[in-house]
């Protein structure tokens, strides 16, 4: 979807650097607002159709990059929801 918007987009820059920028924001986000991780989890798991879903084709021959990437973004989310729950633990 983001190629709709930008075509000329490197394909490293979302996979990257946009996606695992996501994904720490929203494990912070969800640590700050005490939200359920699991909600988090579920989201970070959706990053990767950012840059894979531009039809159903691309879906369907991308699925086991989408399944590879989510799960790295959700594990980097949850290292960050962590990590700032921690922080946020030691400040009050």
């Amino acid at each position: 979807m983001i190629y709709w918007l930008f075509p000329r987009l490197n394909p490293l820059l979302p996979t990257l650097l946009l996606c695992p920028i996501l994904a720490i924001l929203i494990g912070v986000c969800f640590a700050f607002f005490k939200g359920n991780i699991y909600l988090g989890l579920i989201l970070a798991l959706l990053l990767p159709l950012i840059f894979i879903a531009t039809d159903l084709e691309t879906i369907a021959v991308n699925i086991d990059a989408w399944i590879l990437y989510g799960f790295i973004y959700a594990i980097i989310t949850f290292v960050a929801y962590k990590m700032a729950f921690s922080q946020l633990g030691k400040s009050s």
